[in-house]
């Protein structure tokens, strides 16, 4: 098999990279802005801020999962015009329009009976919060076509933008005096700006061309009559699309089936721990917010996999190595962390949270490495998502459930509870790991027995041509020139 030339692997590399590296800038600044927010608020309105924000956070899992569903039909390769490429967009964009303006009626009429039945002295706050998550969606649409369309530089750029307006101005109105209302506020106007700009962008990024599927294997098979084990994946004919919102609103719902899983084993520990009422859970959340560093590489190198996975299959090729690529951007920040829990948890711990909250620093690399599987879980799934096997959300539900019962008998301690989480991340990422095992092995099958129907009739047109040679004149049949 050749070798991949250098500008291969230099493509294969720069989207990823541009986007971990964007990922990392704007995560460095989100712990940044916690930093200034806790010192600016009381410890009150400091927990409020993270309430508000693990709302937004929670409601915006839809926003996600319609951006896997925009990625999936946009590189369906739908209409053969520019009229009809960007109809279903137009209607998409009025449809989260008509959703923003419901979303932010019902946010300002029921914010004050939600506040009252949460406890919680913010309802503008939860105003703030729904309003913001609405706006997500917007936001969604324009990243998941940038996405389909491989314009992952300007991706990138797209996250800083966002990221860098929306924390700033979060810490601008804090530190203003506006308190817990102006933290919603600076998440608002920084989503409307990085939807604005992603629009911006999605205008100047063009479709890319319609890629001419490989149906079929027409090379014969080698001299030793076995086919290779690689090769390309044959696409049956397609049947009949629904409409775009028909298939919108499907892939929409099983990718929502996928992110809540997700979202629930990346912060249920915590939880879980809280909800234990053990002394410790400060602690123990230090160092969950530190080991979900290659979760965040991960969610956002997952913006170049989805693509790159349902586009490779579309042209009938697998996409194996770009996972392999997604999956060593998330491994190595992992394996680092939790390289560094061994030797200088406290030290880390205590520098970037403070003394005070260093008593869960020794679970620290086991945490680490549970929360590096769970990225490695999330490349996992958004690369079947690309490949449309809707198997791991069923998967991902029973891990869930698992997940919970294993950090529940853990008991709140920190260790005991990292060692939980390490064991049942493991059991998931193999779980799904064998879904993407089943698919190659699906695949290679499928490329040998193509490339032997190309052979029978390969044998068979030579076995023609021989008979046809050997026939005589007078039978009716043309001379051999």
């Amino acid at each position: 098999m050749a070798k991949p030339s250098r500008e291969a692997v230099s493509g294969l590399l720069a989207g990823p990279a541009a986007l971990a590296v964007a990922g990392m800038l704007v995560n460095g600044c989100n712990l940044l802005m916690n930093l200034i927010v806790a010192r600016a608020l009381d410890s009150d309105s400091y927990g409020a801020v993270s309430v508000q924000v693990s709302i937004f956070l929670i409601l915006s899992v839809a926003g996600n999962a319609l951006l896997i569903a925009v990625v999936q039909h946009e590189t369906s390769g739908t209409g053969d015009t520019r009229r009809e490429q960007w109809s279903w967009i137009r209607q998409l964009r009025g449809a989260c329009g008509v959703g923003i303006v419901v979303a932010t009626v019902a946010a300002l009429v029921l914010s004050r009976p939600a506040a009252a039945l949460m406890s919680y002295p913010h309802p503008v706050a939860i105003a703030e919060a729904t309003i913001g998550a609405a706006l997500w969606t917007l936001l969604c649409v324009e990243r998941g076509l940038m996405q389909a369309r491989g314009a992952y530089q300007r991706l990138a750029v797209n996250f800083v933008v966002e990221g860098f307006v929306r924390i700033g101005l979060v810490i601008a109105f804090v530190v203003a005096g506006m308190g817990v209302n102006g933290a919603g506020l600076g998440i608002v106007i920084g989503v409307v700006v990085g939807a604005e700009h992603a629009r911006w962008a999605v205008a100047r990024t063009p479709r890319l061309p319609r890629p001419v599927t490989a149906r079929r294997w027409s090379a014969p098979l080698p001299e030793d009559g076995v086919a290779p084990a690689t090769g390309p994946i044959p696409v049956p004919i397609p049947a009949p699309r629904a409409s775009a919102r028909q298939s919108v609103i499907a892939d929409t719902t099983v990718a929502l089936g996928a992110l809540i899983p997700l979202a629930l084993l990346q912060n249920m520990d915590v939880v879980i721990v809280g909800w234990l009422g053990t002394d410790g859970v400060g602690g123990y959340a230090a160092i969950s917010t530190a080991c979900k560093v290659p979760v965040f590489i991960g969610l956002a190198v997952a913006n170049f996999l989805l693509p790159e996975a349902a586009r490779w299959r579309k042209e009938g090729r697998g996409a194996g190595a770009t996972l392999a690529v997604a999956l060593a951007f998330v491994v190595t920040p992992g394996l680092l962390l939790a390289a560094i829990g061994l030797v200088g948890a406290n030290w880390l711990i205590g520098l970037v949270f403070g003394p005070h909250l260093t008593g869960a620093a020794p679970a620290l690399w086991v945490l680490a490495l549970s929360m590096t599987l769970l990225a490695v879980t999330l490349m996992f799934t958004t690369y079947l998502l690309g490949a449309g096997v809707r198997r791991v959300v069923g998967v991902l539900a029973v891990a869930t459930v698992a997940t919970a019962g294993a950090l529940v008998s853990a008991g709140g301690g920190s260790m005991a509870t990292a060692t939980a989480a390490l064991a049942a991340e493991s059991v998931t990422a193999l779980a799904v790991g064998l879904l993407v095992v089943q698919l190659h092995y699906a695949d290679r099958q499928a490329a040998r027995g193509t490339v032997g129907d190309a052979g029978r009739a390969g044998e068979d047109a030579s076995l023609g041509a021989a008979s046809i040679s050997e026939a005589r004149p007078e039978e009716g049949f043309p001379a051999p020139v």
